[in-house]
């Protein structure tokens, strides 16, 4: 109920249950609630792309949720499919992938 069956915000959501919650705005805007867990302190993240695009949002999001350890390996498993969407063309070629820029979130 949250955007709808296969929508990125609900598969994340149902990966991780009561670790986050996601919701998608408009215009690319994208929002985490991120609850106390182990020790550490509840957080929220909130995220906006200039071009509006979704596309991007969804993937910046994925990315944030990883880098911050909400994302475990067995839920990006789950998710990389939708985190990392592969681009292919008319004749269903496959011509990229849209991800994070290599080293954007690296903890380097």
């Amino acid at each position: 109920l949250v955007a709808g069956k296969g929508r990125f915000c609900t598969r994340v959501i149902g990966a991780l249950g009561q670790s986050a919650l996601v919701k998608t705005g408009a215009e690319g805007v994208y929002m985490a609630a991120v609850p106390a867990r182990g020790g550490r302190a509840p957080f929220g993240i909130a995220l906006k792309i200039d071009d509006g695009a979704t596309r991007a949002s969804e993937v910046a999001m994925a990315g944030l949720l990883r880098y911050l350890d909400v994302l475990d390996d067995a839920a990006w498993g789950r998710l990389h499919a939708i985190a990392q969407p592969r681009l292919k063309n008319w004749r269903g070629i496959e011509t990229g992938t849209i991800r994070t820029a290599p080293g954007w979130l690296d903890r380097g």
